[in-house]
């Protein structure tokens, strides 16, 4: 017989991010490098993450373009930490903007 999952309430938070430069329109950091600069930063800081890499498009003022998009999940983290890693990840890329998402979730780890 199956035991009961038992579900938590929780927070998930998702940022997208595009990796192209806001001044050039080119992509300038590729996906891995920018895998291991989000791996160093959540290492430091004992951040639970994953990272979906994807396709975005948009309209900016030179017209419309599609880039990489990145998007990070993260659940357990408060939303002071959610926006000081979202900042400093549009810092290290040189993005115009990223989006950052809440969302009310239950969650249960299955071990």
């Amino acid at each position: 017989m199956a035991e009961d999952i038992k579900f938590e309430n929780g927070v998930k938070y998702e940022i997208f991010i595009g990796i192209k430069d806001k001044d050039n329109y080119q992509e300038i950091i590729s996906v891995n490098d920018f895998k291991q600069m989000l791996t160093e930063i959540c290492t430091e800081k004992e951040i639970g993450f994953s990272l979906l890499t994807q396709v975005g498009g948009y309209t900016h003022n030179k017209g419309y373009t599609t880039e990489t998009s990145l998007r990070i999940v993260l659940i357990g983290i408060s939303e002071e930490e959610v926006h000081s890693l979202g900042q400093r990840m549009k810092d290290r890329i040189n993005t115009d903007t990223i989006l950052i998402t809440k969302t009310a979730i239950e969650y249960s780890f299955v071990g």
